[in-house]
This record gives structure tokens, C-alpha cells and sequence, in this order.
């Protein structure tokens, strides 16, 4: 049961169907006109559809099995040492130092004093990330505070998965890059990243049974957490200028349905309004683009991959009736189809497949598949709004998942086993 409320297909089907029903039901509370045309309904369901049909072929296509049951084989692999600890500690020493080093910055930019002032004084989390923060990370570093989520996942499959003892202060040290930012740095996203693994491994190893009531409390604990946050980011401003007549939690709810609402609402509008039809797929290569920004000028690199053309499909969208001034976010296909136009099908394609892939690895409690799977789940949820899979938040896992892959096949190669035992 635990197994089949983690799959892919139902995942992207509940998210789909609810979020588009928000979108023809909710009046927000930024009013703007609902986008329809047959053609961007086509390409939006389209869209998902080719996710829904590629996860499933990918799912289905089934490799040779294991004589050994594979829960069986993971905890024989893994019963004489704590290697899986081991590298959930170092991953989470990279994600804290990285976190630190994002601190360091921002009080030499700042100064101790005026930061101090700005989030505990006039607790101006808005100001304080748009003024400070957004210009004090550190490309290629600060974003390694993403490899948390895997040290998240490691540490709860150790615990979990092999049903040893977990340390208060561990998990506290793993936590701590996601929390922070969090809380501080008004990023509701980081800190749901280095929660939700622990809650999906436990699921998966049957820690946590999953019912209906605790489904509606998980879903309801995330509306409370989103609202709280939104409370802390936007209510104050709002509430001062008279848009926020409600109280903060009703506010917060209303919001969290306008991101929904307007996400759907903007990807029905990019397919007419954007002006694209084909592109390099820039949101696929997010990550190495990045890197290329440190060698060659932005501006160069925006010429060439004509990147300035799908920033002009937003600004199309953006500037239409159909978008309400307080909400930047496209969609998910949205976002893709500014991209990329009608390739969004080898999006899709790939996406599918990659989730098909992860499903599998994640039945046969393969550690690497189990260590990305909080991460893919957690695009699922995303996936009415932003490209998560695709995004720069998930490059380093992904990076460091690839080099973990060919670095045990390597050992494997010269005969060395995948997970030995610590010697003295």
C-alpha cells in the first residue's frame, strides 16, 4: 500500500487534476481573466498525458529480477557498516559549510548590525531577501547547500531503511542549511526539501502508514506552514496597503490557491500568447549554463542560445490581461513551452521516462534511486508550477548521484564490494 501511494503516475495525476480544477473554479484573490482556447487546453493536457504514458512504458519495461527479495538484498549490503552515515554526514558538512559561507557574506555585506535590525527588530523577511540575499550568493557555491536534501534522504534510509538509532544532534546538523534558510531567508521550498525525505522514506520502508486522515493532516499541515511563511513574507505589506482584509491564515490560503490558480492560468496563456515556437532547451542545461557565466559574459550566452527570446515569451504573457501583476511564476508547462515552444514533447518524454526510471530503482530499494526519489516526489507536487527537475536546485543532486553511480562501478570493477565495512 505504502509503495502504491508513491508512484509517479498517481502523484502527477492527483496534482494535474486538482490544480486545474483550482484554476476553473477559484476566483483569485489578484483578479485576472482565465486564459481558454481549445488549443492551449490541447497542449497543456498533451503535455502531461506524454509524462503519464512514458512514465508507465518506462515502469513497465522490467529488467531481469534478483533471485534475493530486494529490501532483503539492500539491508545485507549495508548490515556491516554505517557507510550510508558516513556519506549522509559529509553531504551535510558540504550543504552546512556552504550555508556559512552564505552567512559570512551577507553580514560583510551588511554589516551584523543593520541585518540583526532588518529580520528581528523590523522583521522585514521580504526586504531583507530582495535587498540582501538575493545578492549575496556565491554561483556554483552557495547552491551546494542543495546537496542537504540528499544527506536528508541518506540519513533517513540508514535509519529507517536498516532500522538503526538516530542521533537528535545529526539529524539537527542535516537540518539545519534547509531550516535556516527557511525560515530566514523566506525560501518555504528549502525547507520543505530537507523535510519531505525524511517523510517519504519513512513511508517507503513502512515507518509511517499511510491513511486517509494522515494524508488530509500532511495537506493541511502544508497550507498552515505556506501560510505562516507567506505571513512572515507578503501579509504585512498587503495588510498595510489594503489588499489583506483577513486574518493571516485565510490570507495565506488565499494565496497558496492564487499560485496554483495563476500557474495554470499562465501556461494555458503562454501556448497563443508567447511567440515561440522552437528553442534551444536552455531549462534542461540550467546547471552547465551556469558555469558558463563564470567564463564567458551572460550577455554572450543569452545571445547565443537565444535565451532572450523566451524571456520576451513571458514578458508577452506578463504584460496580457490574463496575469495579475504579483505573479511572475509560468507554470510548469508554461515555463517549458516558453523554452522550448513545441518541443515541450522531449520534455516530456524525458521527464516521464525519469520518473519511470526512479519508480524502479525505488521497488528495488537500489540506494542512489532512493537517495533522489524525496527530491523527484517533490517535483511532482511542483509540477503545475515551476520546472523543479529541470531547475538549478536540483543540478548538484543530480551531478553528485551521477559521480556516486560511475565511482562504485568502478570499484565494483576491480572487484572491491559497493559498501564495505569500515576496518580499523
Amino acid at each position: 500500500m505504502n509503495m502504491r501511494m508513491l508512484n509517479p503516475r498517481l502523484l502527477l495525476v492527483l496534482v494535474v487534476t486538482v490544480s486545474t480544477a483550482v484554476w476553473i473554479f477559484y476566483k483569485p484573490l489578484f483578479a485576472y481573466e482565465k486564459y481558454v482556447s481549445a488549443n492551449a487546453m490541447f497542449n497543456y493536457l498533451l503535455f502531461y498525458a506524454l509524462i503519464f504514458v512514458c512514465c508507465f512504458f518506462t515502469e513497465k519495461l522490467s529488467l531481469a529480477r534478483p533471485g534475493e527479495a530486494p529490501l532483503d538484498r539492500f539491508r545485507r549490503a549495508h548490515e556491516k557498516g554505517n557507510a550510508l552515515r558516513r556519506e549522509a554526514v559529509a553531504l551535510a558538512a558540504v550543504a552546512f559549510a556552504a550555508q556559512l559561507l552564505w552567512i559570512a557574506r551577507i553580514v560583510a555585506y551588511a554589516g551584523a548590525g543593520p541585518v540583526f535590525r532588518l529580520v528581528f527588530v523590523e522583521q522585514n523577511i521580504l526586504k531583507f531577501k530582495e535587498q540582501i540575499v538575493n545578492v549575496t550568493g556565491i554561483s556554483g557555491v552557495t547552491t551546494l547547500t542543495q546537496l542537504g536534501m540528499l544527506a536528508s534522504s541518506l540519513y533517513a534510509i540508514h535509519v529507517f531503511g536498516l532500522k538503526r538509532k538516530g542521533s537528535v544532534w545529526l539529524w539537527a546538523f542535516i537540518l539545519f542549511p534547509g531550516t535556516l534558510r527557511g525560515l530566514l531567508f523566506s525560501e518555504r521550498i528549502a525547507l520543505l526539501e530537507v523535510i519531505v525525505p525524511i517523510v517519504v522514506v519513512a513511508v517507503l520502508f513502512g515507518r509511517i502508514r499511510v491513511t486517509l486522515t494522515k494524508v488530509v493532516l500532511a495537506v493541511a499541515a502544508v497550507v498552515l506552514f505556506f501560510s505562516a511563511a507567506e505571513g512572515l513574507r507578503s501579509y504585512q505589506f498587503y495588510a498595510k496597503n489594503g489588499f489583506a482584509q483577513e486574518g493571516v491564515y485565510g490570507y495565506g490560503l488565499g494565496r497558496f490557491l492564487d499560485y496554483i490558480s495563476s500557474s495554470v492560468n499562465h501556461s494555458m496563456a503562454m501556448v497563443d500568447l508567447s511567440g515561440r515556437t522552437f528553442g534551444f532547451p536552455t531549462l534542461l542545461f540550467n546547471g552547465w549554463i551556469n558555469f558558463l557565466y563564470t567564463v564567458v559574459p551572460e550577455s554572450a550566452v543569452r545571445s547565443f542560445l537565444h535565451m532572450n527570446d523566451a524571456l520576451q515569451a513571458y514578458k508577452n504573457v506578463k504584460a496580457s490581461p490574463y496575469s495579475a501583476a504579483d505573479y511572475t511564476n509560468m507554470g510548469y508547462f508554461g515555463e517549458i513551452f516558453a523554452d522550448v515552444g513545441y518541443l515541450y514533447v522531449v520534455y516530456a518524454v524525458l521527464y516521464g521516462w525519469f520518473l519511470g526510471m526512479a519508480f524502479k530503482g525505488v521497488r528495488q530499494y537500489e540506494v542512489g534511486w532512493m537517495m533522489i526519489y524525496p527530491t523527484v516526489f517533490f517535483s511532482l507536487l511542483e509540477s503545475y508550477r515551476v520546472h523543479y527537475l529541470f531547475d538549478n536546485r536540483v543540478f548538484y543532486p543530480l551531478l553528485y548521484l551521477v559521480l556516486r553511480y560511475l565511482f562504485l562501478s568502478f570499484q565494483q570493477s576491480r572487484g572491491r564490494p559497493l559498501y564495505a565495512a569500515k576496518t580499523h
